[in-house]
């Protein structure tokens, strides 16, 4: 648990899954959505059960790519996806230092007038988790009942694991 929430993690992030989300997110190439659920298919029962709410990147990161990444990735499962947060500046977490990561909650906020479901557990979901300092500040943000990330780093994995962080491929 982190926060007092529950976060699932499918793959513990390795050099071939950095170059797959390199090649997927800053190489424009959209047709690999698909490839990061492939066999985990199962989820998407899983899933519709809970208002998913994934995280962003900046305006002008969506705008030199032509997709959202997280919602595009997730949205293979064929679940609706809310996207409540937008990144007030243009702030490329990957090029930050892990001190420097912090400032994220700083720059993340929650959009006005974006109403999520009552009805339904609220699922925060990520592509990649590296310091945990974005889910940190969502968690903080919108309060959700549960984390999912297809990704996380194995140093964040290594410094959770008294957390129950959940590393599987058939979990639910």
């Amino acid at each position: 648990m982190i926060k007092g929430i529950l976060m699932y993690v499918l793959y513990e992030y390795d050099e071939f899954l950095e170059r797959l989300f390199f090649q997927y997110k800053e190489q424009k190439d959209i047709v690999l959505k698909d490839v990061f659920f492939d066999s985990h298919k199962y989820l998407s029962k899983t899933f519709k059960n809970y208002c998913v709410c994934s995280l962003c990147s900046s305006d002008a990161k969506r705008m030199e790519r032509g997709f959202e990444p997280v919602v595009d990735t997730y949205s293979t499962l064929d679940v609706f996806v809310h996207s409540p947060f937008y990144k007030k500046e243009n702030v490329k977490q990957s090029s930050k230092s892990k001190s420097e990561r912090a400032h994220i909650k700083d720059v993340l906020a929650l959009k006005d007038m974006y109403p999520l479901p009552k009805n339904k557990k609220v699922l925060l979901v990520d592509d990649v988790c590296t310091t945990g300092n974005t889910l940190y500040a969502a968690i903080d943000l919108i309060h959700p009942d549960c984390v999912f990330v297809i990704a996380a780093h194995p140093l964040w994995i290594k410094a959770n694991k008294e957390n129950i962080v959940v590393k599987s491929k058939g979990f639910w």
